[in-house]
């Protein structure tokens, strides 16, 4: 016995190989969250005949998932001019694979620890207990065993109030796996990556009516993609929407509740009609695209034709009113003219459903073109200013290197972590990624390896472009930023908890009294103080339900 050395980390360590990262005694967590935790273990032998262990992680009420953490190259840690908190600044191996484990033997060394990353999803009703963590040789052997408690609150974490996505690339997923767009095995293979995205907090979906204007540059094109196929008849057009049926069951059935139509228009700027295919009898053929110019009469009859027939199918979806529309994404204030002549050209067919892009431009905000803009973390300070009541959504991509919360592989997870409580501070409705599964180099030129290539081909910070791996299976392997965005959500959620019971002027208070003054440039980034925050959070939820 004791041939295995381990010890307990928190899920905020990225814990390396040769690092002797700081233990915890304990996790905890509320009734409905899933909380993580991390095992280090060495082999305690120079040498033996049997170097192999194998781990249990045993529960009396909960059902653990287990993971074999990995390296994953960081070959683009961040731009020259970055600031803020970063693990290293020059190329390395960094923790962030979180491949599933089962019962298989795993190969140990005795100076190089091998990690596993255990998430413990609580029922409700769960009551405060120890775990049981066991390690044994390939003949069943006990090698170690190890107790480590799990504080349970008796108190149910709300359901999600901050809308939350993650950018899905169906064409991604085709790339990787050698399947056909829309064929019953991309349909096997998305909802898989669907139901992952939605159980780590993700609850909006980006839609491909049409192939998304996404990560082009100009004349580039995605592999086709298109929900709603369209043939031409003797009295026009014909909308088959069928497709963007099955997707929608399937979206739902995973528990994905809103639903954010892909832009119409191109990026950075909306000067050109989105990529749209019509269905011939030699195939598929352009219909609309980069030689139509956005505000060209052809476009406008289009889009007068097809909306009123998209919104009453949204309707008939029963959906509608948990629709989002975009324009453009990211459009700049040279280009407002521009955006807001297309933004005309849908608007009035909408129905009421809102208008969401991503943009940086306070002046760009003023002018009412955006029903609820997605501002840039870095550049929502004026935004804030004068937020009130409205709604306002924030974002991260490759440009919020300086200060802000991201989720970068070279990044500290405690500066994506923060998140949580900053959205909940500063009121946000929602948070959107334009990355969870972009597997291409920049501007979509190609597809990469993302186990070997996790910087888009040197076009953004490592990691920036997803958050999850692609299994061999079909299904996607997570990382540890994913679950550390995951996290974040809770933490939302815990706070939206006490709100119930103290009201929201009160939480406020108390977070400026447990944390300080915390805004998007600045808040602690050093695991303590977080772990702390939200043990004095559980402690004072424990407080008001006595």
């Amino acid at each position: 016995m004791s041939s295995v050395i381990s010890k307990f980390h928190s899920p905020l360590e990225k814990v390396a190989a040769s690092a002797d990262a700081p233990e915890i005694e304990q996790v905890s967590g509320l009734w409905g969250e899933t909380v993580s935790f991390q095992i280090s273990c060495v082999f305690a032998q120079e040498y033996s005949d049997d170097f192999y262990t194998v781990l249990s992680v045993e529960s009396p009420v909960c059902k653990p998932e287990v993971f074999l953490v990995s390296d994953t190259p960081c070959s683009f840690p961040c731009y020259p001019a970055s600031t803020g908190a970063y693990l290293t600044r020059t190329p390395t191996l960094i923790p962030d694979v979180l491949t599933p484990y089962g019962d298989e033997p795993v190969r140990l060394n005795s100076s190089i620890c091998r990690v596993f990353w255990v998430d413990l999803p609580i029922p409700a009703g769960a009551e405060s207990h120890e775990l049981t963590i066991a390690f044994r040789d390939r003949r069943g052997n006990l090698q170690n065993q190890a107790k480590l408690s799990l504080e349970v609150v008796p108190v149910q974490l709300p359901k999600q109030a901050v809308r939350h996505t993650e950018w899905f690339y169906n064409d991604c997923l085709c790339q990787q796996y050698g399947c056909r767009m829309y064929s019953e095995e991309f349909f096997r293979i998305a909802k898989a990556y669907i139901e992952g995205a939605v159980r780590h907090g993700v609850d909006t979906l980006l839609t491909p009516v049409f192939t998304p204007s996404l990560d082009i540059e100009p004349n580039g094109r995605r592999m086709p993609g298109q929900l709603v196929q369209i043939t031409r008849t003797e009295t026009g057009l014909h909308y088959d929407f069928s497709l963007l049926r099955r997707w929608v069951e399937m979206a739902r059935d995973c528990g994905i509740e809103y639903f954010e139509i892909a832009p119409f228009f191109t990026q950075w700027g909306a000067k050109f009609a989105a990529e749209i295919y019509e269905q011939t009898e030699e195939g598929e053929k352009t219909l609309l695209g980069w030689d139509t110019p956005s505000t060209s009469k052809e476009y406008a009859d289009f889009l007068a034709d097809f909306l009123p027939k998209l919104i009453r199918e949204l309707g008939a979806l029963g959906i509608q009113e948990h629709t989002y529309f975009h324009v453009s994404d990211e459009p700049s204030l040279e280009q407002l003219d521009s955006y807001r002549a297309a933004r005309e050209m849908i608007v009035p067919y909408l129905d009421g459903c809102p208008v969401i892009d991503a943009l940086s431009s306070f002046e760009f905000y003023q002018q009412d073109l955006v029903s609820i803009p997605v501002v840039a973390e870095d550049h929502l300070t004026p935004f804030l200013a004068v937020k009130d009541e409205s709604e306002i959504w924030t974002y991260s991509c490759c440009c919020q290197d300086k200060l802000v919360p991201n989720f970068f592989v070279a990044m500290p997870s405690a500066r994506g972590r923060i998140l949580g409580v900053l959205l909940y501070q500063e009121n946000l409705r929602g948070f959107l990624r334009w990355g969870y599964n972009f597997w291409n180099t920049q501007f979509s030129k190609q597809a990469i390896d993302p186990y070997r290539v996790t910087d888009a081909g040197l076009g953004f910070p490592s990691g920036d472009a997803f958050l999850v791996y692609p299994g061999a299976d079909g299904t996607p392997v997570p990382s540890i930023r994913l679950k550390v965005m995951r996290d974040a959500f809770q933490d939302h959620r815990a706070l939206m908890a006490l709100q119930e019971r103290i009201g929201r002027e009160a939480v406020l208070a108390w977070i400026r009294e447990t944390l300080g003054t915390v805004t998007f440039e600045s808040y602690p980034v050093d695991d303590k103080t977080l772990l702390n925050f939200r043990q004095a959070l559980h402690q004072r939820l424990l407080a008001e339900i006595k």
